[in-house]
């Protein structure tokens, strides 16, 4: 009996030894899983969030925003943009409120706090910090658009889904930036899209993304287009979310609305016909994006 033990011993002993010989050979996606401390989303984010899937509160609005001047300042540089502003200027909080909406403004102040997060992170070769969030404020704006258009019933979600959709790649940058730039390198070779050097080097944005917005806690819809945005037609399943924000990306791509290597290419008719949006209005919708891109870059630049 005292035999057999001693083997079982050994044998575990023996397990935890071919372990350890194995730890060089771990992937990346393990060593994310050990990082301890991640980049966090501030409280004031989270409190914008619940007012946007709730009903509107003007009153709660101002309460979270008011005495943080930063933000406050940033949200009336936003406002008193081309893109946004009427002839008269935006010089109050109540008055931004009034003129533009409370999801506008929500959505305004829930950007700028996603920008903090990621503030510290610096542009390396072909990829542009700016830009990407250039990027995914076009996407946002699109992705609502879209939602307009169909008819959706929890409309406001889709620009905050779209302003996160690629957040895996700033966790990228954060977490591997030397490992990023090969990765960057090799697509400027290859000319393929980003995501398939990504998936090669074990390091998709998309299952990064879904990651950190699970550890954020953030509403599962969230959670799925990071994952999914790529491919919205997973394993014979139709997903909704996922693929209005494909279609924006590709849309926000195809107009050069921001200059981002490797991004999503393809027709957009399987989309349109899934969706069930018309050709007409999806020209529609191409024709107002291309009127207003140079004055979104004007809106956002100076906040970013």
């Amino acid at each position: 009996m005292i035999e057999g033990r001693a083997e079982i011993t050994s044998k575990k002993e023996r397990n935890k030894a071919e372990i350890y010989d194995m730890a060089h050979l771990r992937s990346p996606h393990n060593k994310i899983l050990e990082v301890k401390k991640l980049p966090t989303l501030p409280k004031i984010a989270y409190r914008l969030l619940d007012l946007l899937s709730g009903e509107p509160d003007v009153n709660e609005l101002e309460e979270i925003i008011r005495y943080d001047q930063a933000l406050t300042s940033k949200i009336l540089a936003v406002a008193n943009s081309a893109y946004i502003s009427s002839q008269k200027e935006i010089n109050t909080l109540e008055r931004a409120i009034v003129l533009l909406g409370f999801r506008e403004v929500s959505e305004i102040a829930f950007s700028i706090c996603v920008f903090s997060v990621f503030k510290p992170l610096k542009s390396v070769r072909n990829f542009d910090v700016k830009e990407f969030w250039l990027h995914a404020i076009a996407t946002g704006i699109t992705a609502r658009v879209i939602a307009q258009a169909l008819d959706v019933e929890d409309e406001e979600f889709f620009f905050t889904l779209g302003l996160l959709h690629d957040i895996g790649r700033l966790l990228l940058l954060h977490l591997f930036p030397e490992r990023f730039e090969e990765i960057l390198a090799q697509q400027e070779k290859s000319g393929r899209q980003l995501l398939a050097e990504e998936m090669e080097a074990g390091l998709a944005h998309t299952w990064m993304g879904r990651w950190l917005l699970k550890r954020w806690g953030l509403p599962e819809k969230f959670v799925l287009v990071a994952r999914f945005h790529h491919n919205p037609f997973y394993k014979e399943k139709f997903l909704f979310e996922p693929a209005v924000i494909k279609l924006a990306d590709l849309i926000v791509h195809n107009l050069r609305l921001a200059r981002l290597p490797g991004g999503q290419t393809g027709e957009p008719g399987p989309l349109l016909l899934k969706l069930g949006l018309s050709e007409d209005l999806y020209q529609t919708i191409i024709e107002h994006l291309s009127f207003v891109k140079e004055s979104i870059s004007e809106a956002w630049s100076n906040v970013i």
